[in-house]
């Protein structure tokens, strides 16, 4: 610690990446998730495998590390991505916010962990409605720093509420722990006097999600990585935000945050730099998608002949990470249809159909109805005769990925069989973020010919060990989180952007 003095840092947040056009959630998504309140924050930052966000136990971490301090725990939500959170609900946690801010008394800091693209039912910033409500409460001269997702999508009232916004810098995230340590170096640096100097611009980008993958190769992760270069002495942190198209907001657009130390101008003139190149690049965030026919034609080869090499097909259009919800069928019938040998699909969200399993029992066949509800214009009803083949509770620790140490909770789940496809059906919606998810009931993407997860990226991260990338296909279905933007009713949407509007054109901020 810079000083003997004890800090106390308040530690809070709502975490939603919300999805306009997919139904509301409430209480019961956040507690499927992570709902924490006070102490149970810290216990469970603590473990060793954690039910919450990784950016709140690396903040813990460096913390305890740098000595005695007083954590002031609040209240933590967490929902998987879904649609606007109602305003009920949001309205709660708000007001535990406030009245724990107030009842805490003197702070020294103040530690938000957010997503960042949330929206509730009566408001599009819900993130700069937290940060502003704790700016109002502890003042002018309290650190407030919030760590987001990169799929932020940043209002003026975020960056103005906060001392330092801190991006994650892969997608898939493996650095949500490491954010969070970088959050708690950024507050020990201004416990030791540093008064941080932002600097924000957006550019109107608005890429489809599967072109903001991070890795070598990635127009993003080029810019991301570009962006680390200028970290230094007088850059203490510069973040790119690629955001979330689906949230439908007037903030929706690639955002570059620059922070400096002590010198505005410098920040101001890195963030320009950023900005200038990032648009300069804007051709490369193009769609590359691979039509389900072919797709099912790739899988009944790779089945067929054992000489070629095993594939991994992914669902962005139904990405649960995105506010899919995790059962359309198109995938799963032209695959059963094609008559596909050995194939591994995962995981499909219906809770009816685990309900049907458990009641029927291992071993037993049903008459299976893939989709019972019809939650929206996507998720069209597929029946086909299955063999339930295992049951489960569906709590695991993951080993790999996104979910490497952490709890992760599938709700009571089973494996179904139909001829030459085996899937994994769950009741808490998620998407399908490593092998584990199929390990958990022993079965292994590996050595299966062919391998379906509901994703649109986050499952690389899980599967990297198992599949390069030019053995994963990107299947171009219908879906709420369809990559082909030009096909939802956009409302408050900025037009035009790139690369919805072809046309569209973009000048830098004067120096």
């Amino acid at each position: 610690m810079p000083d003997k003095q004890l800090k106390r840092i308040a530690i809070l947040g709502f975490n939603l990446e919300t999805n306009r056009f997919s139904p509301e959630c409430g209480e019961r998504e956040f507690r499927d998730r992570g709902l924490f309140y006070g102490e149970d924050i810290s216990k469970d930052a603590r473990r060793p495998a954690p039910v919450i966000n990784g950016g709140i136990c690396g903040f813990y971490n460096v913390m305890d590390a740098a000595g005695p301090w007083e954590p002031v725990p609040i209240v933590f939500a967490s929902a998987h991505p879904n649609g606007p959170a109602d305003q009920k609900f949001f309205d709660h946690i708000l007001d535990t916010m406030r009245k724990g801010l107030e009842k805490a008394g003197k702070l020294d800091g103040v530690y938000c962990c957010e997503h960042g693209a949330g929206l509730s039912s009566e408001n599009d910033d819900p993130d700069g409605e937290v940060f502003a409500l704790v700016r109002r409460i502890v003042g002018p001269g309290v650190p407030v720093i919030a760590t987001l997702d990169l799929h932020a999508n940043v209002s003026d009232r975020m960056v103005a509420s906060t001392d330092i916004l801190i991006a994650y810098r892969t997608n898939p995230h493996v650095d949500a722990y490491e954010r969070g340590q970088e959050a708690a170096r950024c507050m020990l640096e201004m416990f030791a006097g540093v008064r941080p100097k932002p600097a924000s611009i957006r550019i109107p980008l608005v890429a489809p999600s599967v072109t903001l993958l991070t890795a070598e190769g990635h127009p993003y992760g080029d810019l991301i990585r570009r962006g680390q270069t200028r970290v230094g002495p007088d850059i203490m942190n510069v973040s790119i935000l690629g955001g979330f198209a689906w949230s439908d907001t007037d903030r929706n657009g690639m955002t570059i945050i620059v922070t400096a130390r002590e010198d505005a101008a410098k920040a101001k003139a890195v963030a320009r730099e950023l900005a200038i190149a990032g648009w300069a690049d804007r051709e490369r965030y193009q769609t590359r998608m691979t039509g389900l026919a072919d797709a099912a034609r790739m899988a009944l080869e790779a089945g067929r002949d054992r000489k070629r090499p095993n594939l991994l097909f992914c669902d962005p259009a139904d990405n649960p990470g995105g506010g899919g919800r995790g059962n359309t069928t198109y995938v799963l019938q032209a695959f059963v249809e094609a008559g596909v040998e050995d194939a591994l699909f995962g995981v499909f969200n219906d809770a009816a159909l685990v309900e049907t399993a458990f009641k029927a029992g291992e071993g037993a066949k049903i008459d299976a109805r893939f989709n019972s509800a019809e939650t929206n214009e996507f998720s069209l009803p597929f029946t086909a005769e299955t063999v339930v083949e295992k049951l489960s509770d569906g709590q695991f620790v993951g080993t790999a990925g996104m979910v490497k140490g952490r709890t992760v909770q599938l709700g009571r789940s089973c494996l179904l069989s139909l001829g030459g496809v085996r899937i994994v059906v769950i009741s808490i919606r998620q998407q399908c973020l490593s092998n584990d998810y199929f390990q958990h009931f022993g079965l292994d993407a590996g050595k299966a010919r062919s391998t379906v997860v509901k994703s649109r990226g986050h499952f690389r991260a899980g599967f990297q060990h198992l599949f390069p990338p030019e053995r994963i296909v990107e299947i171009d279905v219908p879906g709420l989180t369809s990559c082909n933007l030009a096909n939802f009713p956009w409302k408050k949407l900025p037009r035009p952007v790139y690369p919805m509007d072809p046309e569209t054109s973009w000048q830098p901020p004067a120096t």
